[in-house]
C-alpha cells in the first residue's frame, strides 16, 4: 500500500456507507456484460480495501462487480453462492470464512468459476481454469520478518521470541508463522519461544496477550506479529504498563497506516506491505481470465501452475516507510 493507502481506505468506508453495504446485503455494480460477485467473509478493513480496488478496476474493464459481506459462517457463504448461481453471475470472487470448507463452496457454485482470495484452500481443491487463488506468498512475509529480526539482533546468540498469531487455521497464520520459525531455526542461534498464542488479527486481543507476557517477567527480545493490528496491540500493552515499546523489537505485516506511523515513531521496527490495491486488481484480472477461458499464467504475478496469483510482499522499515504512507 503506497501513498494512496489512506485515500483507498477512506473511499472504501464511504463506499460501504453510501451504498448501504451491510452484512448479507448486495452492493450492486454498473450492469456491464460480465457479472461477478465478490464475497467477503466478514467486515474487515483490509479485505474491504481489496474489494474497493477491485470494484474500481472492474468498472474500467467492463465488468459488473457486486459485493456482499457475510456473517463469518460457511453456511451463509454457501447460501450466498447458490443465490449468485441462480442470479446468473459469470464468476465468483470469494474470501472463504473457512478455507477448509472450500469444497462445499465449489459444489454450491456448480459450474461457475471461482477466485478465492485472502484465505487459501488446500491446493488439491484448486483447478486450472475453474478454481484459483489470489493473494501473496505468506512464506515471504514470515521470511522478511525473521531476516529483519536476525539482522537487528545479530549480536545475540540466544533470542527470546514472542509470536502473536492471527486466526487459528488461516493460511496466512500458518504460512507466516512457519516461515518465521524455519528461518530462525536455520540461523543456528538458540531460539526460545517465550510465548505464542492466537489473537485473531485483533488489536485488543493482542494487547491482552502481551499483558500476560509482561506479568510473567520473562526476558523478551522480539515480538513477531502476524499483522500490524496485533503489533499495535502489543505497543498499547507496553505503553499501558509504562514500558517503552522501542525496548523490544516489534514486527508486523500489512503496512497499514497505523503500522507505518508506529515505525516512524520508533515504536515498531518493521512491517511487510501486503498490497490491497495489487490484490484487488489481481482478483479482477483472474476473474476475467476464467470467464474468457484464458490461461491464468497471462495474469501478472501468476504462478506457472495456473492456479495461484501471488502479488509480492514488500519489506517496510524506517528507511522506506514514507513510501507506504
Amino acid at each position: 500500500m503506497k501513498k494512496k493507502t489512506a485515500v483507498i481506505l477512506i473511499l472504501a468506508m464511504m463506499s460501504c456507507l453510501l451504498a448501504g453495504c451491510k452484512v448479507g446485503s448486495f452492493t450492486e455494480g454498473n450492469g456491464d456484460s460480465v457479472k461477478a460477485l465478490m464475497i467477503l467473509s466478514t467486515e474487515d478493513t483490509y479485505r474491504e480495501m481489496v474489494a474497493k480496488e477491485a470494484q474500481d478496476i472492474a468498472k474500467d474493464r467492463g465488468m459488473q462487480l457486486d459485493l456482499v459481506i457475510g456473517d463469518g459462517t460457511s453456511d451463509t457463504q454457501v447460501k450466498t453462492i447458490k443465490d449468485a448461481v441462480a442470479k446468473g453471475y459469470n464468476v465468483i470472487i470469494c474470501n472463504p470464512a473457512d478455507a477448509a470448507t472450500a469444497l462445499q463452496l465449489e459444489i454450491a457454485a456448480e459450474d461457475t468459476p471461482m477466485v478465492f482470495f485472502n484465505s487459501c484452500p488446500d491446493e488439491r481443491l484448486l483447478k486450472k481454469g475453474q478454481y484459483v487463488y489470489v493473494g501473496s506468498n505468506e512464506q515471504d512475509a514470515g521470511t522478511f520478518q525473521a531476516e529483519y529480526a536476525l539482522d537487528k539482533l545479530s549480536g545475540k546468540d540466544t533470542l527470546n521470541v514472542v509470536i502473536i498469531e492471527g486466526e487459528n487455521g488461516h493460511s496466512a497464520t500458518k504460512g507466516r508463522t512457519s516461515a518465521v520459525k524455519n528461518v530462525l531455526k536455520a540461523s543456528g542461534k538458540k531460539i526460545n519461544y517465550v510465548f505464542a498464542d492466537y489473537a485473531d488479527w485483533d488489536k485488543d486481543k493482542a494487547k491482552n496477550l502481551f499483558d500476560i507476557v509482561l506479568k510473567t517477567g520473562r526476558t523478551v527480545d522480539c515480538i513477531i506479529c502476524n499483522n500490524d493490528e496485533m503489533a499495535l496491540g502489543v505497543i498499547e500493552s507496553c505503553k499501558s504498563n509504562k514500558i517503552d515499546p522501542s525496548s523490544f523489537l516489534i514486527l508486523g505485516v500489512d503496512a497499514t497506516a497505523g503500522g507505518c506511523e508506529a515505525i516512524e515513531n520508533r515504536d515498531m521496527g518493521f512491517t511487510v506491505c501486503q498490497s490491497a490495491s495489487g490484490q484487488g486488481k489481481a482478483c479482477v484480472d483472474a476473474a476475467m481470465a476464467l470467464v474468457e477461458g484464458q490461461d491464468l499464467t497471462k495474469v501478472e504475478y501468476a504462478m506457472d501452475n495456473g492456479i495461484y496469483v501471488y502479488v509480492p510482499f514488500e519489506p517496510v522499515s524506517a528507511q522506506n516507510v514514507t513510501e507506504y504512507k
